[in-house]
């Protein structure tokens, strides 16, 4: 983004109203996104499609990818399939799920981990039903695109973390959960955007490895100031990091520019901004609340229970707000539509639909199958579960 606004790549993802449909509001606190329909049929499809009132669903969508949701949600009954539903997805990939089934990566991989299903399809990147595969070896993991990467986790893989703990031995290392399997299982413990502080908190020593998000680290370092000391790839040392090519985009004059033009004056009682971990330092300062995406969500749930929240910026994926702005239609949602994750994006109902098919046939999975070492899963389940012993 660059450092005057751009306001053609904002958008309102929602009008503020007092007044919802009783029968709506009923629907959205069982299933605020998902499409549980007792009588599957393409009519009742489209009926619950245009019943969800999203705001930036228009009845072309609806008409145009209604049978696929209908033979997506026919497949996923047949079959039993645990589909599971990231933040990030599109508002109709997104809905394919119950909302048990949608949340963050962590929280999706250990609901998974309950499941009798024998099939999961994770509605998200690889690394992520990775960790799903790790907590639930026995099962078969699904994803609709397996070239969909992540810029921290193809950034920054087992080798990188050796070389780290070669150069820092005896120092516990923390790594991000947006990582992949091999990278994992050569760290000490895991954690998650929501759980980083605290568990570093509770790591034994004065010092905490962190990989391999840099503006997390750089966060992260300041909010354990005077507690402990955060080392991280770049800091003191040659190792190359990785950053979110999403949250990197924003930058504090954006920020500032968004205060302005939509009128978000900073600490207003109900007009907040909203921003992620993975963003610079100076975007979090700037920020009314920083946190988590689940974090967030929370924020704003209690807000809005509160009648405190009349509008929102949120310096996340778009579809995270697109997602919200179903959730909470209370609440004026503003974000930059132009900052989209790519690889996220590669998750579409077409690609979908061709994974339940593939169950269906019964056929060769392998273009769609999450397959790991076991010595992998092993390893990498340990740091997996130390986490959440500590979140407990």
């Amino acid at each position: 983004m660059n450092s005057q606004p751009r306001l053609a790549e904002y958008y309102h993802a929602g009008q503020k109203t007092d007044k919802i449909i009783p029968e709506v509001k009923e629907k959205m606190s069982k299933h605020p996104a998902g499409m549980a329909v007792d009588e599957l049929s393409l009519e009742s499809v489209k009926k619950e499609l245009f019943e969800r009132h999203h705001p930036s669903l228009l009845p072309i969508d609806i008409e145009a990818h209604a049978e696929t949701v209908y033979r997506i949600l026919g497949l996923k009954k047949k079959h039993n399939v645990l589909m599971l539903g990231h933040n990030y997805m599109e508002p109709l990939v997104f809905g394919l799920s119950q909302t048990e089934e949608q949340g963050d990566s962590l929280g999706l991989s250990m609901h998974a981990a309950k499941t009798e299903s024998t099939y999961i399809l994770f509605n998200g990147v690889p690394f992520m039903a990775e960790t799903a595969k790790i907590l639930n070896p026995s099962k078969t993991v699904l994803v609709a695109d397996k070239t969909a990467g992540c810029s921290l986790a193809d950034n920054f893989g087992a080798e990188e973390v050796k070389s780290l703990k070669a150069f820092y031995p005896g120092v516990p290392v923390m790594i991000y959960i947006n990582s992949y399997a091999d990278a994992k299982a050569e760290c000490d413990i895991c954690c998650t955007s929501a759980n980083a502080a605290s568990i570093a908190r509770q790591m034994p020593g004065d010092e905490i490895l962190f990989v391999p998000d840099i503006y997390f680290a750089e966060n992260l370092e300041e909010e354990l100031k005077g507690i402990k000391t955060v080392i991280y790839p770049g800091k003191g040392n040659q190792q190359k990091g990785a950053v979110c090519e999403v949250h990197e985009r924003f930058l504090l004059s954006d920020l500032l520019a968004v205060r302005e033009s939509f009128d978000i004056p900073k600490a207003h009682a109900t007009r907040v901004l909203y921003a992620h971990w993975e963003c610079r330092p100076e975007v979090l300062q700037e920020a009314d609340f920083y946190g988590s995406t689940s974090q967030i969500g929370r924020d704003i749930a209690k807000r809005v229970a509160e009648n405190q929240l009349e509008r929102a910026f949120i310096a996340s994926e778009c579809e995270l707000t697109a997602n919200l702005a179903e959730e909470f239609p209370t609440v004026q949602f503003w974000t930059a539509c132009s900052v989209r994750c790519s690889h996220m994006a590669k998750v579409t109902l077409h690609k979908v639909l061709k994974a339940l098919e593939a169950i269906d046939r019964g056929g060769d999975l392998s273009d769609h199958e999450v397959t790991l070492n076991p010595e992998v899963i092993e390893r990498a389940r340990t740091p997996i579960e130390r986490m959440l012993e500590l979140s407990a």
